[in-house]
């Protein structure tokens, strides 16, 4: 097997060191990424989503790219929410671009090239790959962290090049809502 990273066996070496400190790297997966300037953030909160209503986020990844997502949650204050995450979904028009991506390693100057849309006009969902639920509380009240993928329990997925995926979150709770959500993602580039 080839590694697409690593162009010479020197190249093994030089990268087990953090480039700030000069240390071999024993931090966890995500921050050694964030130290080289390779994990990217999106947040947003919607208010007054009516019941019933479906939003969806759309990522857009191009040729020569494999996402790593780490992280797609949201939180709110009441359930009944259904999320659930698609694989090829076709759209006639990708929407409204999320501007507001930032490199975690605030002193990195790369940038994703994944991007990321919300409120597409979709054709074809394509295929469910993932679902998530936020179940009704009593009190309509405590809802939190209900999403797709959470690194923290050890789940991550890896996004195909040349594909479009759809987040897509339907509010069930019989109530208007507003929610807060969450992307975080890598893009592993050792080429450097």
């Amino acid at each position: 097997m080839t590694d697409n990273f690593r162009k010479n066996p020197g190249d093994e070496e030089q990268y087990k060191f953090d480039p700030i400190v000069h240390a071999v790297t024993v931090n966890s997966h995500a921050e050694r990424l964030v130290h080289d300037g390779m994990l990217f953030h999106a947040s947003g909160k919607v208010t007054g989503m009516v019941d019933t209503n479906v939003d969806d986020f759309l990522i857009s990844v191009p040729a020569g790219v494999t996402p790593h997502i780490l992280s797609f949650s949201i939180s709110t204050g009441r359930g009944d929410i259904d999320i659930v995450a698609y694989e090829g979904t076709t759209t006639s028009a990708d929407g409204t671009e999320i501007t507001e991506v930032f490199n975690t390693n605030r002193n990195s100057a790369n940038v994703p090239g994944t991007a990321l849309y919300s409120a597409p006009t979709i054709s074809a969902v394509g295929t469910l790959i993932h679902t998530g639920w936020m179940p009704p509380t009593s009190t309509g009240t405590g809802q939190s962290g209900g999403g797709i993928v959470g690194a923290d329990q050890g789940e991550e997925w890896l996004l195909q090049p040349s594909t479009k995926y759809l987040f897509r979150i339907t509010n069930n709770s019989g109530a208007t809502i507003a929610y807060r959500w969450e992307f975080m993602w890598a893009e592993i580039s050792y080429e450097h």
